[in-house]
């Protein structure tokens, strides 16, 4: 019995990391914003009033986050993912 318990905690200890993965969120461009400045896109993206409202909120957060891209000489992918000039990451 006791085989059996170690073993079972032990399956549930290792499928955290693959659930904490899949529940990760996604930020367009969060590797150039502070903890601070994602908390406060969350809470912006939780204050708008509608579907619309979001989606301004986001075409707006995207524009700033390209633009703060280029001042620090890196790209953003369609994904917001940095990607430095020349093909590096």
């Amino acid at each position: 019995m006791r085989v059996l318990t170690v073993l079972v905690l032990s399956t549930l200890l290792l499928a955290l990391p693959i659930q904490a993965a899949e529940e990760r969120e996604y930020i367009y461009g969060a590797e150039l914003m502070t903890p601070k400045e994602r908390d406060a896109y969350r809470q912006g993206l939780q204050q708008a009033p509608s579907d619309e409202a979001r989606g301004e909120y986001r075409q707006r957060h995207r524009q700033q986050l390209q633009k703060r891209a280029q001042q620090r000489g890196k790209q953003l992918d369609e994904k917001g993912i940095v990607r430095g000039h020349g093909g590096e990451q």
